[in-house]
């Protein structure tokens, strides 16, 4: 029997085989939870830099704002800030696309128990109103992206497809139908809604403008949308 070398460093004991370079340091049971903690960091970062984003546009335009006014509002590493975004652009469109899942998730939730194309427009149109007092900063970000980018439906570009993109699911949600059951006349239907409402809350968040009061709010875009309705 060969005899293992012995060892003054390890006190006469054999010396324990070295770790392969390839091997995972992390148990089976460790690797889940280190991947889940980094996920969740990396997410709170992302969420830090949104709400800063959406402070710092609330009373100054997009252009004004810089990325590292952003990282410093939100005590992120601007080396940080480029590991999430490849600039200041994608990270505008991805904010965009975090605030419109906001709005689309609530507008699901509400127009779910509506049972005519009435009701849940009427039902769209007043969550809309509400969120000139309950999300101030996510409202004047809105209009400041319509006006940053320039959002015509057709623009050629990754803002029009997002702009489609959340018509149709605006669109969905105002005519109570599945996914496939999505036609031009709903998007066109949502197209009104969404440009009649932003158009109504763009007035609403001025300060020397008197705002309308939620029912007649409701009225003036059910009103813009009765003469396309099926």
């Amino acid at each position: 029997m060969v005899k293992q070398p012995m060892s003054r460093r390890t006190g006469g004991r054999p010396p324990r085989r070295a770790q392969s370079a390839t091997m995972d340091p992390l148990s089976d049971e460790e690797a889940p939870l280190q991947l889940g903690r980094r996920a969740r960091k990396a997410l709170a970062t992302r969420q830090a830099l949104f709400q800063a984003g959406l402070s710092a546009f609330e009373y100054r335009p997009l252009n004004v704002v810089s990325v590292l006014d952003i990282t410093e509002a939100s005590d992120v590493a601007k080396g940080v800030f480029y590991l999430h975004f490849r600039g200041k652009d994608e990270y505008l469109i991805s904010l965009w696309e975090f605030v419109q899942q906001g709005f689309l998730e609530e507008i699901r939730r509400r127009l779910a128990t509506c049972t005519s194309r009435r009701a849940r427009i009427e039902a769209a149109a007043a969550y809309h109103y509400e969120q000139v007092s309950r999300a101030p900063r996510e409202c004047r970000f809105w209009i400041r992206m319509s006006s940053y980018f320039g959002d015509e439906i057709g623009q050629p570009g990754q803002m029009g497809h997002l702009r489609l993109a959340y018509l149709r699911l605006l669109g969905e949600q105002l005519v109570g139908g599945a996914p496939d059951e999505v036609d031009a006349h709903a998007i066109h239907l949502a197209l009104i809604v969404d440009g009649t409402c932003w158009g109504l809350i763009s007035h609403a968040i001025q300060p020397e403008i008197a705002a309308l009061d939620e029912e007649s709010f409701v009225k003036t875009v059910t009103s813009a949308v009765r003469p396309h309705l099926r």
